[in-house]
């Protein structure tokens, strides 16, 4: 189907163009026989489209909350944020009426949820693996032993071993 004012190609069931803004009439909803009264069809049984709303959130929270301990999780929320915008997309488009568009839109917001995920679990187990790897190491130590010695503290780490 068409836009009779902008020629845009718009899918089966959107009732508005998403070029112009035009408003579209829909032949496909109704049947006419040659012969006899016209009889409506029934409205196309669309299934219900997720719009990730609440897991686009929970990134953002988690993100931000794990920036405390992880400066490295503050990487996942430019992106948990743009989840979030895809995601009020959807409920825009499914009243408007454009079905395909309320689609994409929630493809789109399952995709950013999942890259934001992962840099988030990502950020987080490269933050452990370093926090150990400078727990092992002897600056760790060294560092510990001069700043007990600026302030007069004396403690003999080898009594445990």
């Amino acid at each position: 189907m068409f836009c009779p004012k902008c020629g845009q190609e718009v899918g089966d069931y959107t009732n508005i163009c998403p070029a112009c803004g035009e408003l579209l009439e829909n032949n496909s909803g109704t049947y006419q026989a040659n012969t006899g009264p016209e009889y409506p069809q029934p409205e196309p049984i669309m299934q219900r489209i997720p719009d990730y709303k609440a897991q686009s959130i929970l990134l953002i929270v988690f993100s931000s909350v794990l920036c405390c301990i992880s400066c490295l999780t503050i990487i996942a929320l430019p992106f948990a944020i743009v989840a979030l915008v895809n995601s009020n997309k959807v409920e825009a488009h499914l009243v408007a009426g454009n079905y395909d568009l309320a689609r994409k839109a929630s493809e789109d917001t399952k995709k950013w949820c999942w890259v934001s995920f992962g840099i988030l679990i990502g950020a987080i187990v490269i933050s452990i693996a370093l926090t150990i790897i400078f727990l092992r190491s002897n600056a760790y130590m060294n560092f510990i032993n001069e700043f007990l010695r600026q302030y007069e503290y004396y403690y003999d780490f080898d009594i445990y071993e």
